[in-house]
């Protein structure tokens, strides 16, 4: 049954898409380029958009459907042709944003990123089956969007090596007790951390097991 829920939607989101191609074409126009969408996005994150359609939902299609926008969120899962965006793995609310094959292959599930894109006033309802519960999700559609970031910065102290993640560093974030893992990229000149130190670092931050691993992490001066 959940097969099918997913064929289904695949289908209607594809249809949408050729439904706005052909939409421009009747007028004209091409597909916007992702400078002309970042010149008039408003910036928001799925974060916001679950909030407010958890809220009221009327006013969040009001404010997010039909709109250009710039959104960061979490990879919830990646599929053939687009991905899951979404505030964290539970969120109900997320946005299926369509990318193009070359953008697709470079993202993890699990990874933090940010879109632009435009959105239809289109909302796809889904469930899945989890033993005896019944999870309803609803489904924002993006189907014209280009990846902006797939890094993010962040500010954390170093707590030293972490002798199971080799060559990983331990690194606390914000209030958090748990420690997360950061990973220098080739070039990073380490010899001179300490412990206790503070860095600002860019890197490719991917959740695993409640814990975020951030790669490929360049320190900013």
């Amino acid at each position: 049954m959940n097969y099918k829920r997913n064929q289904i939607k695949r289908i209607l989101s594809l249809l949408l898409v050729v439904a706005m191609c052909l939409g421009l074409c009747a007028c004209g126009d091409k597909t916007p380029t992702k400078e002309e969408l970042l010149a008039v996005a408003e910036e928001f994150s799925a974060n916001d958009i679950q909030n407010d359609s958890i809220q009221n939902i009327v006013s969040a299609k009001q404010k997010y459907c039909n709109k250009t926008l710039l959104l960061s969120g979490t990879v919830r899962s990646i599929q053939e042709d687009y991905i899951e965006l979404s505030a964290s793995y539970g969120s109900n609310y997320m946005i299926d944003v369509y990318l193009s094959l070359d953008e697709l292959v470079l993202l993890e599930q699990g990874q933090i990123i940010t879109v632009v894109g435009t959105t239809t006033d289109e909302i796809i309802d889904d469930s899945e089956s989890v033993a005896e519960y019944t999870f309803d999700y609803s489904h924002y559609q993006m189907p014209v969007a280009y990846l902006v970031k797939d890094k993010v910065e962040r500010t954390g102290i170093l707590k030293g090596p972490n002798h199971s993640y080799k060559p990983a560093y331990n690194i606390k974030i914000g209030e958090s007790i748990v420690l997360n893992l950061i990973y220098f990229a080739e070039g990073v000149d380490t010899s001179a951390l300490k412990n206790g130190q503070e860095i600002t670092f860019s890197a490719k931050a991917i959740s695993k097991n409640d814990v975020w691993h951030y790669y490929d992490a360049e320190i900013i001066e």
